[in-house]
């Protein structure tokens, strides 16, 4: 089919040019009511994916594929200083401004290992091609100022010291979020097994930014960086919702299409090269002064698997990780959980997508170091034993269900429904991936669903990519009461070796910077600038979707809404006849009543 039915855009049809876009591809999504749009602009290489539905919360997302080459944070760190003004609008913060000048449901930035996103929603036309613009202006013509740089960044800056001398210091945004961040043992977890796992590719260095390595970026490198990746020649525009194509093509393509030519970024992602041989690892983490490091280690065993763009085994082993770790009563879970070797899952485990090869992780938190080999013999033996002796037929079906409904649910939790579209599709559209199989799961459910009717399928992926795959990692994540202790030392001696070498020039220009910045943040600023909505622009009518039954016996409030073909009920009871002694405990009843088994399904078969 060529041209479904898309009320939104009536005129387009597969072959189209449209504002130096050419359509590549337009898919019916009949389950969510949308209509997906593929287009490639023909001069500068953009790519752009429309959905069309009858949403009015309409959301837009320019991503730009960013692969940092070391762990200075510099993706990280340019998200952050690109919301520093632009040539439109150079005020200091315009998103934090445009918070009290739009109606906005949705607005930030995200950096992934890969990629950095420039996300925004809205329920207001006019707000939408506000927002647009300032996004726009912001992605593409930031100021990328150097004392903006030296804010969000890193800068040095004279403390003085209780001996009534000074000292050097570094500060910065991102260098004390980072430094945050890489105190707690759930971030060092999950950058230790990129490292460890991807030590080829761009997924080896740590986006976000090691503080050990963050005040090693400067300006002109920052300013590199961007000139780069964030080039529309390495951009993947994103819209959604209700508003004609058309439109918003004209103004990215006046906006920002007609001021650049094509470039080459060289940012594809490679294939990870496979190990011959499983491997192991071990990093440390602080732990305060104090506490007992004894099984206050994590460890994992972690495989890298298929390919991001294989969309149907992607769908396979979405599956087998519902079947091992989905619930409660997963056999891996409960095996890991039951072995008492540790108090929960590891921070990394289950299935991650978001990487050009996937990877699969399971192990344990608070587990001491030496039941790590008895943790992974554990773990291999149960998956030893589901490959032999096969996985139970409710468990896959269970598994499936939960993965259809996931996919087709239309919620706006936690983010709105278009920006959750996008998240889901951004990893395979990024690597040439085909992005609209994700959205239209039908075709590989049914693929999935024959095969396993066939005979041992899960069972044999099971083993070819877990049991048989030597690209395996064993990894431990160990305390160290003196690592904080240690590296706020090296630090404090670097920046006196430092001191000691700077010329008066530069220890002028260090406090000189310090005022400027002062002044830069409290400077009273002009925000005229910035588009507005006025009292006009916002309709009066309150939008509602519910309306009581008129022919049933008891009270009754019905949502017609476009669910997917999912029906949803809720029962509400009232709580008056609990005494108020009992009161306390109904939150806590509330947690464990569908936690529990029953007369007759135990615990593992209700979960």
């Amino acid at each position: 089919m060529t041209k479904p039915s898309d009320p939104n855009n009536t005129d387009l049809k597969v072959g189209d040019q449209c504002r130096g876009y050419r359509i590549r591809k337009i898919v019916e999504l009949g389950e969510i009511e949308a209509t997906f749009y593929h287009l490639v602009h023909e001069t500068i290489g953009s790519r752009h994916i429309h959905i069309s539905r009858p949403d009015s919360e309409n959301t837009f997302g320019v991503t730009f594929k960013t692969v940092p080459t070391d762990s200075t944070g510099v993706a990280h760190i340019l998200e952050h200083t690109v919301l520093c003004g632009s040539a439109k609008y150079p005020v200091r913060d315009p998103f934090f401004s445009m918070l009290k000048r739009s109606l906005s449901t949705f607005m930030n930035a995200f950096t992934s290992s890969d990629w950095t996103m420039y996300p925004f929603a809205t329920q207001n036309a006019k707000d939408y091609f506000q927002l647009l613009d300032v996004y726009l202006d912001a992605a593409f013509f930031p100021l990328l100022d150097e004392l903006n740089f030296k804010q969000e960044g890193h800068r040095l800056e004279f403390e003085s010291t209780a001996g009534g001398g000074e000292e050097l210091v570094y500060k910065g945004v991102v260098y004390n979020e980072m430094k945050g961040a890489m105190s707690s043992p759930d971030q060092v977890m999950g950058r230790s097994l990129l490292k460890a796992l991807y030590p080829e590719t761009t997924y080896g260095n740590n986006s976000g930014g090691d503080p050990a390595v963050i005040p090693q970026l400067t300006h002109a490198q920052l300013k590199a960086f961007h000139q780069r990746h964030y080039h529309p020649s390495n951009a993947y525009f994103y819209t959604y919702g209700n508003l004609p194509l058309r439109k918003i093509l004209a103004v990215i393509d006046e906006k920002i299409m007609q001021h650049f030519t094509r470039s080459d970024p060289g940012t594809q992602v490679p294939a990870h090269p496979r190990w011959n041989a499983p491997r192991s690892a071990r990093f440390t983490y602080p732990l305060a002064t104090g506490e007992d490091p004894q099984r206050k280690a994590q460890a994992c065993l972690a495989w890298l698997v298929s390919d991001v763009r294989q969309t149907f085994d992607v769908l396979t082993l979405s599956v087998i990780e519902q079947v091992l770790l989905g619930n409660p009563g997963s056999p891996l879970r409960k095996a890991l959980m039951d072995s008492g070797l540790g108090s929960a899952l590891s921070d990394v485990s289950g299935y991650d997508t978001d990487n050009r090869d996937t990877f699969f992780a399971c192990g344990l938190k608070d587990i001491a170091e030496d039941d790590l080999d008895r943790m992974q013999a554990l773990i291999l033996e149960v998956l030893e034993h589901l490959a032999t002796r096969g996985i139970e037929p409710e468990l896959v079906d269970s598994a499936l269900h939960q993965i259809e409904f996931h996919r087709k649910e239309i919620t706006n939790t936690p983010y709105p429904y278009g920006l959750k579209l996008l998240l889901a599709i951004i990893g395979a559209w990024l690597h040439d991936g085909e992005p609209e199989r994700i959205l239209k799961l039908d075709d590989d459910l049914q693929r999935l669903r024959r095969e396993i009717a066939k005979g041992p399928y899960l069972e044999q992926r099971l083993r070819k990519d877990l049991l048989d795959n030597p690209h395996r990692l064993q990894l431990v994540l160990a305390p160290d009461l003196k690592q904080s202790e240690r590296e706020e030392r090296q630090v404090r001696q670097a920046l006196q070796a430092q001191l000691q070498q700077l010329s008066e020039q530069a220890r002028e220009k260090i406090r000189n910077d310090a005022l400027r910045l002062q002044m830069l943040q409290e400077n009273q600023e002009d925000l005229s600038c910035l588009p507005t909505l006025a009292i006009a622009d916002i309709p009066p009518a309150i939008q509602t979707c519910t309306a009581p039954a008129t022919d049933t016996p008891s009270p009754v409030w019905r949502y017609i809404q476009s669910t997917s073909d999912i029906f949803y009920f809720k029962l509400v009871a009232g709580a008056a006849t609990v005494s108020e002694d009992l009161l306390p405990w109904v939150p806590f009843y509330c947690y464990a009543f569908h936690q529990m088994g029953t007369r007759r399904h135990d615990f593992s078969a209700m979960a």
